[in-house]
């Protein structure tokens, strides 16, 4: 029997208020009276302000994510030069996790494996939350390969997925024999009511919601909007969220501009309201061909806003056709022909704005999401708060060697004095 909170060491691998941090953040406040929370993040950001606001204690660690985007000269010196600093600094958190009587190890993201190498050699159990595909959405690569993943995945003692195509694709499928779970993100409050929306009124306000990168494909949106205008609809894109690929947001800017565009798009960019969001738009497109959940199309389904999204991977898992939304393929105009049926039929559309508010509803609740982590951690701390890492550790190195770890690793972190 628990007679404490379980203390947990938490990892998130990024500062913007984007979707993993925003799931996290939701778990951080819904259990805050059952779990001692404390995050680590990687440099003072916009989510570590949220958790100061929140008084959820953090502190700050500079560490490396375990992926690269684009092949340097020389990546393999620039891959091992940045896992050794990042066993460095989890010599040290392990050291700090040992200290500070930390029950449980928690990572926010597959792209880190500090979590893992914090519970390796602090012997503490580890939950890994896997919330990307990392090849095909992001087009990311591990710095030592997927090997590597797969040695630290095999040594969590739980893996959760937030959905089943992630878990077919990231666990079931890749010799990795570790229990894993599937939670589905939970946005929706008890308190939250059914939202029915009127039919669009001129000009139809789409909106596509996210970061401005090749993983969520605004060009599709862009072009669909290209194609209505052409077939005389009146129609305004809002493109919401921040800009991760200067590149592609070039693109996306050249298409407009060469198309004569400008008129009928706009960059509104980052936006923390998620309600002011969905009220200012008609229709939301969901066009990321991998997208691993799709908290964006649960967000726009709880407003009433009907989603257009595209037929893959996560998205599938969470919008029934022609019942709470709309799916399409890559056949040429397969987008353009479903916004125009949202546009002009309004009895489909205020049947898809009731049904996908009362289902988001029923299946994506805060309490649901918490209640199934909080189960999860108190199953993994009920008995013990070790594992064979403490073990290693402890009898073939020694405690002294724990002590020299941290006062070596104090040398080369910024700033581990806020660990104290």
């Amino acid at each position: 029997m628990i007679t404490k909170k379980p203390r947990i060491l938490t990892f998130t691998h990024y500062g913007e208020l984007y979707g993993a941090n925003r799931s996290l953040l939701t778990l951080l406040i819904a259990l805050r009276d059952k779990i001692d929370w404390w995050v680590i993040c990687k440099e003072e950001s916009e989510f570590s302000r949220e958790l100061r606001q929140q008084n959820i204690r953090y502190s700050i660690v500079p560490f490396t994510n375990d992926v690269y985007m684009q092949k340097k000269r020389f990546q393999w010196l620039n891959s091992i030069k940045r896992t050794v600093y990042n066993v460095a600094v989890g010599l040290y958190t392990a050291f700090i996790a040992r200290k500070h009587g930390v029950d449980l190890i928690y990572t926010n993201s597959s792209v880190i494996f500090i979590g893992a190498v914090t519970s390796f050699f602090s012997g503490r159990k580890h939950i890994w939350h896997i919330r990307e595909f990392v090849y095909d959405d992001y087009k990311l690569t591990y710095l030592l390969g997927e090997r590597a993943f797969r040695f630290w995945a095999n040594k969590a003692s739980a893996i959760i997925c937030i959905s089943k195509s992630i878990q077919k694709r990231r666990v079931l499928s890749k010799d990795i024999n570790v229990k894993s779970v599937i939670i589905y993100n939970g946005l929706v409050s008890d308190q939250s009511k059914a939202t029915v929306r009127p039919s669009p009124v001129k000009p139809t306000v789409l909106g596509i919601v996210g970061v401005i990168d090749p993983a969520k494909n605004q060009l599709a949106a862009i072009k669909a909007v290209h194609e209505l205008v052409k077939r005389g609809k009146f129609v305004v894109l809002n493109i919401v969220g921040s800009v991760s690929s200067q590149a592609y947001f070039e693109t996306l800017k050249t298409y407009i501009s060469e198309h004569g565009l400008n008129e009928y798009v706009n960059f509104t960019g980052f936006c923390k309201d998620v309600s002011a969001i969905f009220k200012s738009i008609d229709i939301t497109l969901m066009c990321s061909p991998h997208e691993a959940f799709g908290r964006v199309t649960v967000e726009s389904m709880m407003h009433g806003v009907p989603v257009v999204a595209y037929k893959s991977a996560g998205t599938v898992e969470i919008i029934d056709h022609e019942i709470t939304g709309l799916l399409y393929h890559d056949e040429k105009n397969a987008l353009t022909t479903q916004l125009t049926r949202l546009m002009t039929d309004d009895d489909l559309y205020k049947k898809i704005s009731s049904r996908a508010s009362k289902v988001a509803r029923e299946n994506f609740t805060i309490k649901s999401y918490a209640d199934q982590f909080a189960q999860l951690v108190y199953s993994l701390t009920a008995n013990c708060a070790t594992s064979g890492g403490a073990n290693w550790l402890s009898v073939t190195l020694g405690a002294n060697f724990m002590s020299t770890c941290a006062v070596v690793t104090d040398q080369i972190l910024i700033c581990p004095t806020l660990l104290v």
